[in-house]
């Protein structure tokens, strides 16, 4: 086993920041390790794409698309990948933490008997193998597991790791065999529903706004709403008002939804209880409004206001329309 394969999603032929997270963890274990860096790509696929992921070490680029695997299929896409790692042998195989991510990443290990780590924030490299890092029970613990040069799949948490490019350098594409049996009938993804209302997914934005239980009943959030248009920000919720019916899962931030890294999340009338705390943690700059002087979220915020957020919002609404 020679070389480290990172699988890596196209979506609406742009390559996602989820990807370039595994891009860059790729480099470096491929350095430390004296792996070939091999990446493959999945899903709708122009050759502008190798001009987003040419500044990251990567010895070949294979590409699995065409007109048979443009929309999602478990198994045509586990079948596909089945076929190049067969061919390839990889140490180890990273997949982003995505839904088809955490879909794929299992298929792949149960069928070619390899460990299989889901959800990891840190993969170091020691002399045995590879250490590696994972939330369990909510994120309360942090589980370190050792591998002794076994091959492993690895599922990346969104979110969790830094982006570090270096010099571009040329890349060798090559198309990998598709083969689909046209008697045999596979369940593929038909469609996606968007929103009505183009909205900013909150696991990519740079900036996000959120809104917890303090904002007291699902008719307030045109206040966040209204701030996060100023600020060409992502609506973000906590999981209780999410559970309540009042935002769309797509929007809520946490353990048991989205992991973010924004530069600048700020949060109204969220408690910080810890499963919203894993989930936004990463951020650059946290800010925190919340009247209770006690609540939890004001420990790990760089900067808390106690007060009154139904005052609060309009008074900045106001004063950035002003700027």
């Amino acid at each position: 086993m020679s070389c480290i394969l990172t699988v890596i999603e196209s979506k609406n032929k742009e390559i996602k920041n989820s990807a370039l997270e595994l891009l860059s963890e790729a480099r470096k274990i491929s350095s430390k390790r004296n792996l070939d860096n091999k990446v493959i790509i999945i899903g709708e696929y122009e050759k502008n794409n190798s001009t987003q992921i040419n500044e990251f070490g990567i010895n070949a680029l294979l590409t699995g698309s065409t007109d048979k695997i443009s929309k999602y299929s478990p198994e045509l896409y586990r079948d596909s990948l089945l076929h190049t790692i067969n061919e390839l042998k990889p140490e180890i195989i990273l997949f982003s933490g995505s839904a088809i991510g955490k879909d794929l990443a299992p298929r792949i290990a149960a069928n070619i008997g390899y460990n299989l780590v889901t959800e990891c924030i840190d993969i170091s490299i020691i002399e045995e193998g590879y250490e590696i890092k994972r939330p369990i029970f909510a994120g309360k613990i942090i589980q370190t597991l050792r591998f002794n040069k076994t091959p492993i799949v690895v599922s990346l948490k969104s979110n969790s790791f830094t982006i570090e490019k270096i010099e571009e350098n040329e890349i060798s594409i090559k198309q990998i065999d598709v083969n689909v049996s046209e008697d045999k009938k596979l369940p593929i993804l038909r469609e996606i529903i968007q929103p009505q209302k183009e909205v900013l997914d909150v696991s990519e934005a740079s900036t996000i706004v959120s809104g917890g239980r303090g904002m007291k009943e699902p008719e307030n959030f045109k206040l966040i709403e209204e701030l996060a248009e100023i600020l060409n920000a992502a609506v973000g919720a906590s999981r209780a008002v999410v559970d309540a019916g009042w935002r769309p899962h797509s929007e809520q931030v946490g353990q048991t939804g989205k992991i973010v890294s924004p530069n600048l999340y700020i949060a109204f009338g969220i408690s910080g209880a810890i499963q919203h705390q894993v989930g936004m943690i990463n951020s650059k700059c946290i800010v925190a409004v919340n009247k209770d002087k006690n609540a939890p979220i004001f420990k790990f915020a760089d900067y808390g206001i106690v007060g009154d957020l139904f005052e609060i919002i309009p008074e900045l609404i106001a004063e950035l329309k002003n700027k």
